[in-house]
């Protein structure tokens, strides 16, 4: 049982030591990857104490181990003090070259760039649980694998999909988040399965007692309105028009052009799942049946008044209505900003005044995916005032690629694809009587 303990320990020690040398755009990426290093430091030593042998040159490797993980906390101390800079052209150049790695199936360039191969089952592969040997990528974490320490991942030679490097995905995702109005305000859950369930508790919940009289029993109390819910995750893929001739002077164009093409249809999408999404796969906010609808009073759209703001916000309670804010249109803004008060002051401040911008006192969002102003109809739902904070966002780590040609297009016109997928799931959690939604007159 020792030796089996003890190798073990050798694989996780062997995978330690290939710590990143590619660098990072900032201080908090590195921080959160070298604190990772260090609890899989931590779970092995906690190993090694459990290991208890008799035999002299067993007790030699076991203290030749522990040496290894002195060494290799100084390394992680030393390269987390002054983390090595990746320059944006070489982040761009390392994924391009990641890119037309997975393209042509060259494993050895995709395992020193840090990418995993991803086997087709619903548990994608954890790029921690794997690594390159002279024998390809082997597995180098049994559970929950389905296969032993020391196996190979399988028919290599078959498998065209591959996560990117961790430390770029979290790169990629910055991007993403400055074309996205609702990455940087919902709730973000990270998820290692495919649904959690979440505790919700409305307004307060927790009951006080007080205490008049020494030894005066504490009642106990349950918190009220709290519920479960789940939150599911689905994977999302995309695929992006590709070319099939890579030369290295392109890498940095081929990275560019990914982040490019990924952020701007992921940021759009994002933002749908949160407010428009109707059950396709997830309810956003302004489609959810429990949320307070309030109807203008003009007969039309260009009816619309500051009065309507000013009336609307307060069908939402004052505690909850403190951590709003409008989600609106910019043709919609921009019809808002011409109205007046009837002492012709406008009814919102602008972003360049002393405070933020504000619609009738409360901040507001533009959100180019929300109806325009001259396409709104009849009956029709067109802003919303919410908390975003409501609105749950899991996320399971991992962004895949995959050299994609069994199209109609590629069999007749010879276009190729890059698939993408990644994994998330979107939950709106007590909507009823924390949000609502403007909408029209029905003709």
């Amino acid at each position: 049982m020792a030796n089996e303990e003890l190798n073990a320990v050798k694989k996780k020690l062997g995978v330690m030591k290939k710590i990143e040398l590619t660098g990072f755009t900032n201080t908090e990426t590195a921080t959160v990857y070298f604190q990772e290093k260090e609890l899989i430091l931590e779970g092995i030593v906690k190993t090694l104490e459990t290991i208890t042998t008799q035999e002299t040159q067993d007790k030699q490797e076991v203290e030749g181990l522990k040496s290894t993980i002195k060494s290799l906390r100084d390394e992680i101390k030393s390269q987390a003090s002054a983390p090595v800079e990746l320059s944006r052209r070489k982040l761009l150049h390392n994924l391009g070259m990641g890119i037309a790695a997975a393209w042509t199936g060259n494993q050895k360039a995709l395992s020193d760039l840090s990418f995993s191969p991803n086997l087709k089952n619903d548990n994608w592969t954890n790029p921690k649980d794997v690594s390159w040997t002279e024998k390809g990528f082997q597995v180098t974490k049994a559970a929950g694998s389905g296969m032993l320490l020391g196996e190979p991942m399988g028919n290599m030679a078959t498998n065209e999909q591959y996560l990117i490097n961790p430390i770029y995905e979290t790169e990629i995702m910055q991007d993403a988040a400055k074309k996205s109005v609702m990455m940087n305000l919902v709730r973000h859950r990270p998820m290692i399965g495919p649904s959690i369930f979440l505790p919700t508790r409305d307004r307060g919940g927790v009951e006080l007692n007080w205490l008049t009289a020494y030894g005066q029993q504490i009642k106990g109390s349950k918190p009220k309105g709290a519920e479960r819910v789940e939150l599911k995750a689905y994977t999302l893929a995309g695929y992006i028009p590709w070319f099939d001739e890579f030369e290295e002077d392109v890498f940095v164009d081929l990275g560019q052009m990914f982040i490019d093409e990924f952020i701007e249809v992921y940021g759009q999408e994002f933002d749908r799942q949160c407010l428009l999404a109707k059950d396709d796969p997830f309810t956003g906010a302004m489609a959810c049946e429990d949320v307070t609808e309030v109807t203008i009073k003009g007969n039309t759209i260009n009816d619309l008044t500051w009065k309507d703001f000013r009336d609307a916000v307060y069908k939402v309670p004052a505690e909850e209505r403190k951590d709003c804010a409008w989600f609106i249109n910019e043709t919609v803004l921009n019809h808002v900003s011409n109205i007046e008060d009837a002492n012709g002051n406008p009814i919102w401040r602008r972003p360049t005044e002393a405070m933020p911008g504000k619609l009738d006192l409360y901040p507001y969002h533009e959100v180019s995916i929300l109806p325009q102003i001259a396409d709104i109809k009849a009956n029709e739902i067109f802003a919303a005032f919410l908390n975003p904070k409501r609105i749950q966002h899991g996320n399971r780590r991992g962004i895949e690629i995959k050299k994609f040609d069994s199209t109609t297009e590629s069999m007749e016109y010879g276009e190729l694809f890059l698939r993408f997928r990644k994994r998330d799931g979107f939950l709106v959690t007590r909507p009823n009587g924390n949000m609502l939604v403007l909408k029209t007159k029905n003709s």
